[in-house]
């Protein structure tokens, strides 16, 4: 007895020790291979993929997942190069595989036997080309022939899985787009095996798919049990028994879909919808599907069945033929009086051969009752690819206010009577060859107190009438009378080459119209609408970009118009709106008091970039309206701050401007002639400096009548050209420029009556004349005008006078000495120059009479030879 215990206490011990060598050994193993396996990934890595790839931990487990060794990538990214370089492919929180414990002791190839991502984020990305984000692996030549990197990892799944992720397939060249947010999906099954069933579940919070831009599912709940029979070697999978659940409407599906080579899919499925209420159908629509859905009543049959069936590749897609109907049909909600009855639908789209022209949408006839109002229509289309063919109608009368009867509509108002009455059909063919008169199309549609406002509606719109007479050729729009938010608007007139416009592309849309109006606000049509805080007056403007492809043009008259600060009156002319410009045609305003005409074009070509190029014709503009109004005058001309009265103008002017509608000064370019009828300055610094600076204060107050002056603008300063101005018997020339930095650049010549100087400037003028006259020996006088130069400097606000002689800065006691200094030395100058012209008079005079008697000396002298020969 007592060996029998001793040798199961050895035993135990023995199985203990055991135990805790393999305890230890396993605890071991992640860390004596570790470093092998990181080598191994980042080799992969490095040799195979063009992306950018990083993670942030690298850990290795193996008593949690023991037999398997668990390897997990934390906070691992991959981002694209080249055309995708602004792209995160992936980005997942934790990146979990298994593998095979025993092919990791070996050495020599790693088996994959499950993966699970935890709250991947990823974006598989097609571009127009074709090029795809996720195409990221190295050529194989770019391997060395030796390198055995790529068969380190071989897949033996078992199972695989994704917790919390967000998948999205985004694809230009199909305009396809997929997106799956917090996706949970699983699948188990033997990959090893070439013939096993794959178990998957999958359910989505968020399903959006959308093809063409039109979304067909959008932000769906998904809950499908699909197991699929997986035939590896023949690349074809089964369908098994299943339920697939997109918010309320179950479907199932039988078949199966086949890849057998690399080119072709090959599918042969049927389709139906295992429960036929009506309001399962309804909750795929989100403007239903909303938290009262429930609530809802809604009865009548919902059916929709299809097969597809063939070969999928770049020549040929499979046959197909989907139905579907509503019989019967009801939906009220309880807490509104009325409901939609007597819904009926049939419809059908199938393809009896593969070949994409030969797909046919026919609803031969939809009807449906809002209230009691009937709405019937139908549609037929043919040949989409080669040359479509619609067949279509619509024709009821429907009362909007009845629809609030209907569907809840919260913090919203709509009201009004929509009839309709209109059919097309022919061929695109026909339109394109202008034959017209082979695309039936007709009837009208016509609007009745339509009123839409609400909590979201920037504005309210309030159509009173407006009708509109379908043609072939065009559509006729008359007796539109409307309202958007303060604006009001009457119009009339045609809308040109509409079919063209529909069924192909770049097509202009053609129009003429006359629009007319009593007041506009273009800041509320515009901008953003104003909050209590702000004042409106305030609200920044945003770029209009006109649209492209349409040549519309507008007579237009309005009699009151709000734009920014503007406010204008008997607006009338003619607008044209032709590639992306608007182009105005003698447009005449009435606004700061006076009269504008207007010739030019406002382009957005460039959207972030639009271009004002006009011709203003300005008739007895007051000046102040004119600097409160315009940003331009209180930057290049502030001294219109300072003045009252009034001016005209004719002005050629182009810039471009920024994102607020303003004009960027830099790339102004304007030329024009300016006519000051009449004006008074009064206050400005510059004006008062030079006053002080002569000692002449009659200067301060400048009074100014019909003066006419050249100026352009450039680089950001306004140049004037030389003009002549008499103010208080002072005549001045002035020339030279300004920026909008403010500062100052002008050449005065002033004639300045001596008496406005004072009496110290002219005492000591006298004096200094009289030295003068005595040391030339003259009597001349200083004359009762003196000529004075000077350079107007500096900046608007802080001026900077320079007289020729003298400083000039300080009292009027050192101008007057700066003036005195200027009279004399240009009055020695002038008694210096006549001097000499004396002098040389005299000298003049003096050579002639000597010549003269030296002439009749020797006159006399041959006179008295002769005599004596004789």
């Amino acid at each position: 007895m007592f060996h029998k215990l001793h040798t199961m206490k050895k035993v135990l011990i023995t199985i203990a020790i055991v135990f805790v060598v393999l305890l230890i050994s396993a605890a071991a193993v992640p860390y004596i291979f570790k470093d092998q396996i990181v080598a191994k990934v980042k080799s992969v890595i490095n040799e195979k993929v063009n992306a950018k790839v990083d993670f942030k931990e690298f850990d290795l487990t193996l008593i949690r997942s023991f037999p398997k060794m668990g390897i997990r990538l934390n906070d691992l990214s991959v981002i694209g190069v080249d055309s995708f370089a602004q792209d995160t492919l992936a980005n997942i929180k934790q990146l979990q595989l298994d593998l095979n414990l025993m092919s990791v002791i070996k050495g020599e190839t790693y088996e994959i036997n499950a993966v699970s991502l935890q709250e991947p984020t990823i974006l598989a990305k097609v571009l127009k080309s074709g090029k795809a984000n996720w195409d990221i692996m190295k050529p194989d030549s770019a391997a060395k022939p030796s390198d055995t990197a790529s068969t380190a990892f071989k897949a033996a799944l078992e199972k695989y899985s994704i917790e919390k992720g967000k998948i999205t397939y985004d694809d230009a060249s199909l305009n396809f787009f997929l997106q799956a947010e917090n996706l949970n999906h699983s699948g188990t099954g033997n990959f090893t095996q070439d013939i096993f069933t794959l178990t998957t579940l999958s359910d989505i919070e968020k399903l959006t798919v959308k093809y063409g831009g039109i979304p067909y599912l959008n932000g769906v709940v998904l809950d499908a049990s699909l197991p699929l029979e997986m035939d590896m070697k023949q690349m074809k999978f089964t369908f098994g028994e299943n339920k697939i659940k997109l918010n309320e409407l179950v479907l199932s599906a039988v078949g199966y879909l086949a890849m057998p080579n690399q080119t072709d899919m090959v599918m042969d499925l049927k389709f139906d919808a295992q429960q036929s209420d009506l309001k399962n159908f309804l909750s795929l629509i989100p403007a239903i599907y909303t938290a009262n859905f429930k609530n809802m009543e809604a009865t009548g049959k919902f059916g929709v069945d299809g097969v597809v069936k063939g070969t999928y590749n770049e020549k040929t897609i499979p046959t197909f033929n989907l139905n579907l109907g509503i019989v019967d049909g009801r939906i009220k909600y309880p807490s509104l009086p009325s409901a939609i009855n007597n819904i009926q639908v049939k419809a059908n789209i199938a393809n009896p051969d593969g070949v994409l022209d030969h797909t046919v949408v026919n609803i031969p006839a939809f009807h449906l009752e809002f209230g009691k109002a009937p709405l019937d229509g139908r549609l037929l289309v043919k040949n989409p690819v080669s040359d479509p063919f619609v067949d279509m109608a619509l024709k009821g009368n429907l009362d909007l206010k009845q629809l609030t009867t209907i569907f809840p509509l919260k913090d919203m108002t709509i009201s009004g009577v929509l009839l309709a009455d209109v059919q097309a059909a022919g061929r695109k063919s026909s339109i394109d060859k202008g034959q017209y008169q082979d695309f039936k199309a007709s009837g009208q549609m016509q609007a009745t107190n339509f009123v839409y406002a609400g909590k979201n509606v920037p504005m309210p719109v309030s159509i009173t009438s407006a009708k509109m007479t379908f043609s072939p050729k065009n559509i006729t729009l008359s007796n539109l009378v409307a309202k958007l938010g303060k604006s009001d608007f009457a119009a009339s007139g045609s809308i040109n080459n509409y079919l063209n416009y529909v069924f192909k592309k770049n097509q202009l849309l053609e129009g003429n119209f006359n629009l007319a109006s009593n007041y506009i606000d273009v800041n509320e049509l515009m901008g953003p609408k104003a909050t209590e805080e702000t004042k409106k007056d305030e609200v920044p403007l945003t770029v209009f970009e006109v649209p492209a492809n349409i040549n519309f043009n507008m007579a237009l008259k309005a009699n009151q118009l709000k734009y920014d600060k503007y406010d204008v009156k008997n607006a009338k002319g003619a607008l044209q709106v032709k590639d992306r410009t608007v182009y105005f045609k003698n447009l005449g305003l009435d606004m700061v008091g006076g009269t504008i005409k207007m010739n030019g074009s406002y382009a957005t070509i460039n959207p972030k970039k639009p271009k004002v190029d006009v011709d203003f014709g300005m008739e007895k503009i007051d000046i102040q309206q004119a600097f409160n109004a315009f940003n331009t005058v209180k930057l290049l001309a502030p001294i219109a701050q300072y003045a009252k009265g009034s001016f005209s103008t004719n002005l050629k002017f182009n810039s471009d401007l920024d994102e607020k509608m303003m004009p960027i000064y830099s790339s102004i370019n304007a030329e024009g002639l300016a006519n000051i009828i009449q004006a008074v300055v009064d206050g400005f610094e510059p004006v008062t400096k030079l006053a002080n600076t002569l000692g002449a204060t009659e200067l301060k107050k400048l009074e100014v009548n019909d003066l006419k002056t050249k100026f352009k603008i450039d680089n950001g300063r306004l140049i004037v050209a030389p003009f002549d101005i008499k103010v208080k018997g002072v005549s001045m020339n002035v020339q030279g420029s300004n920026g909008i930095d403010q500062s100052m650049d002008y050449a005065l010549i002033l004639n300045v009556p001596r008496a406005m100087l004072g009496t110290k400037a002219n005492e000591a003028a006298n004096s200094a004349m009289a030295a003068l006259n005595s040391k030339l020996g003259t009597n001349v006088s200083m004359g009762e005008t003196i000529k004075i130069n000077a350079d107007l400097l500096g900046t608007f606000l802080k001026p900077n006078i320079k007289l020729k002689y003298g400083a000039g800065e300080g009292s009027a006691g050192s101008a007057a000495k700066a003036v005195v200094n200027q009279v004399v030395a240009e009055k020695k100058a002038e008694l210096e120059a006549k001097v000499k012209e004396q002098v040389d008079t005299l000298k003049k005079k003096a050579v002639d009479k000597a010549t003269t008697e030296i002439g009749n000396k020797l006159k006399g002298l041959f006179n008295k030879k002769k005599k004596d020969t004789l």
